[in-house]
């Protein structure tokens, strides 16, 4: 229940029934002056009922205070002026806490304690300047003792505000921590039990020491630090309040370090000292809280962010996939114009134009997929020894033709003796194509790019991809390398491109265990790529005796694919090859033309209506152990292990070129034949 939605009078007439009761209880502490105790919870209990049920119960306080000083000491005028300072002094109290120190959640933060303990000692002043002043008035009090009397009043009501204040609002606010596991109950129950008997060890003459007067009140400080440390500021702040009971029941039985020449300035000794544990711990209480609340706000700050990163990888698989199905047909269409021999030059170079916009175009996706790869840290790399020399020439006229068309010189400078690494085939390739392509890509017609290796250290490679393009700008050379990055908003829009071949390529090349580094003089001066790796001995050359390749026989296949397109393309380029092809559209259909007739393979999506391609495989191959190859436009690592797992031999990303499905399939039936 929200303690502001309390009725006002029923509010007003409880406030003010506690507050006389508290405060008759407090003045029999009262030694030096009938009206002046040192200890006074009233001004805590005041201060707290402000901050919780609001401004409106003032007139409770008013009531409360006049009726316990008008049963105590003067008369009705001296009794209205105490009641007017005890008033405006928790008004005073709750605006300044209200106003600076974060009002009733003051103790969340470490600075609101202080500024909230700073307000307790400026806000008290009010009240013992108001009483004693009317007391001496009315000629209830001495002049002479208006200094003693004030400082007494004063040092009750602000420990009464540091130590009854904090607890009752504590646990008038709803709590932030959890609920406590077993571990946590028995952890507090000890606390407790040890400042108990600490306390009582202290304070509670049970040894000897107590009424020795020995400064030993220190013994107590860690078990509230402790406390303050391992649980909430409302665990601190009912310590407290115990051990303060403790004490102050002890002092006035002569027992602890705080026994002085009266009673009185024994009680306002132990009050400083309460008052300044209760600072320091209330404060450590509350940064711990600051800090676990932060902590758990960076947990959820990091779920969220794993969620979103899951959400973008799931996003881009699916983004990838809508791609690539449609790049597909079109691969496999290029794939049968390509075939007929009767197309002019003119028809033939638009065919490799459009076929070199479809792999660029699949280069992008793969971009995409190998950044998200690397970012978490699931690049699966296949170590063996690599002819670097091998590798360029193959990059090199792959890219020929690009080059070419734009009148750039390629020349090559292989001098390198030791030029053999230990890396991953295809993602070393990548490397290379990726900074050759970058140098086309950047180049101006009639320009030089030139490859050259050499081995400035034994066993140390360097691959070096100059041109004479148009250069790095100083600013841009200190973030190259970083994704998306493409230099000028000029360039992104001349060149074209994500920006993402070169971020790539630096993370394959550590990966691999290399350095990739940039330099260039400026603009229009050219740029230089320098791939570093350490060489490997050469393998030794094998030579195999092979035997005849006998002719592939035509196979009864079953093509599985929800993309009408798709299919359609790839059923007549397997026809075209000898094939029996029945085609299919959804895991029902395929199961009912499985059903039907006898396959020797399974060509299959795995996004289908009614099901995935990997249900349809392990169906399939439990009854009859056909050989499958998936074909997807999924193309994550584990999208590779869930086709094996589920039985199928291969698994192809989409766009699907005729050459791959054509090897993939030979070496699946060669495998199935063994």
């Amino acid at each position: 229940m929200n303690p502001r939605k309390i009725p006002t009078l029923p509010a007003i007439g409880a406030l003010a029934l506690i507050y006389f009761v508290a405060g008759k209880l407090s003045l029999q502490l009262a030694f030096l002056h009938k009206s002046a105790s040192p200890v006074w919870p009233p001004a805590g209990i005041a201060l707290a009922a402000l901050l919780v049920l609001g401004f409106r119960v003032w007139p409770a306080l008013f009531v409360g205070a006049f009726l316990v000083n008008l049963t105590t000491l003067g008369n009705i005028w001296t009794s209205l002026g105490i009641a007017s300072g005890n008033t405006l002094e928790a008004l005073c109290g709750a605006w300044l806490v209200n106003r600076f120190a974060g009002g009733a959640r003051v103790f969340d933060r470490p600075q609101d304690v202080f500024k909230f303990a700073l307000a307790a000692l400026i806000g008290t002043t009010v009240s013992p300047t108001f009483g004693v002043s009317s007391l001496a008035a009315g000629g209830f009090a001495q002049w002479s003792s208006y200094w003693p009397v004030w400082l007494t009043w004063w040092l009750g009501d602000a420990s009464g505000v540091l130590v009854i204040a904090p607890l009752l609002l504590l646990w008038s606010v709803p709590a932030t921590q959890r609920k406590w596991n077993q571990k946590q109950v028995l952890e507090v129950s000890v606390l407790l039990l040890l400042l108990v008997v600490l306390a009582e060890t202290v304070f509670g003459g049970w040894l000897p020491i107590s009424a020795r007067n020995y400064p030993i009140s220190f013994i107590c400080g860690p078990i509230v630090i402790w406390t303050a440390f391992r649980f909430t500021p409302r665990e601190t702040a009912t310590g407290i309040f115990i051990l303060s009971a403790i004490a102050i029941w002890g002092t006035l039985n002569g027992f602890g370090p705080f026994i002085l020449q009266s009673e009185n300035q024994s009680l306002l000794m132990l009050q400083l000292w309460t008052a300044a544990l209760t600072i320091t711990a209330m404060a450590i209480a509350a940064a711990i809280t600051e800090r676990n609340r932060t902590q758990v706000a960076l947990e959820q700050q990091k779920d969220a962010v794993e969620a979103a990163n899951r959400t973008k990888d799931n996003f881009l698989a699916m983004l990838s996939h809508e791609l690539r199905t449609p790049l597909t047909p079109v691969m496999a269409a290029l794939d049968t114009l390509e075939a007929d021999g009767s197309r002019s030059s003119g028809s033939k170079n638009s065919l490799a134009m459009i076929r070199r916009n479809v792999e660029l175009e699949s280069q992008l996706i793969d971009d995409l997929l190998d950044l998200t790869r690397i970012a978490k840290d699931k690049l699966q790399l296949r170590f063996g020894p690599l002819d670097s020399h091998e590798v360029i020439n193959n990059v090199v006229e792959i890219c020929r033709p690009e080059a070419q068309a734009r009148n750039l010189t390629l020349q090559l400078n292989l001098r390198a003796g030791a030029h053999h690494v230990l890396g991953d085939a295809a993602k070393y390739q990548q490397i290379v194509w990726n900074l050759l392509k970058n140098a086309i890509k950047f180049t101006a017609e009639n320009g030089e790019i030139t490859i050259s290796s050499s081995n400035p250290e034994p066993q140390l490679l360097a691959i070096a991809v100059h041109d004479t393009g148009i250069g790095i700008e100083p600013e841009v050379m200190n973030r190259i390398f970083d994704p998306f990055e493409q230099g000028e908003r000029a360039f992104q829009r001349r060149f074209g491109g994500l920006g993402l071949g070169l971020a790539i390529s630096k993370s394959l090349a550590q990966a691999h265990g290399g350095t990739l580094i940039a330099r260039s003089e400026g603009h229009d001066r050219g740029s230089t790529f320098i791939l570093t790796m350490k060489t490997v001995p050469a393998p030794p050359r094998i030579v195999k005796l092979t035997s005849p390749v006998s002719e592939s026989r035509p196979l009864r296949i079953l093509l599985v694919d929800d993309h009408q397109d798709t299919c359609v393309a790839l059923e007549r380029l397997l026809v075209r090859r000898g094939h029996l092809v029945a085609a299919a559209h959804n895991v029902r259909s395929a199961m009912e033309t499985a059903a039907r007739n006898s396959f020797d393979l399974l060509i299959s999506d795995i996004a289908l209506p009614d099901g995935t391609g990997t249900e349809l495989m392990t169906y399939l191959h439990a009854i009859s152990r056909i050989p499958g190859i998936a074909i997807s436009g999924f193309g994550m690592n584990g999208d590779i292990e869930k086709s094996i797992d589920a039985g199928f031999a291969e698994h192809l990303v989409k766009p699907v070129k005729m050459e791959n499905l054509e090897a993939a399939i030979d070496r699946v039936m060669a495998t199935a034949t063994l």
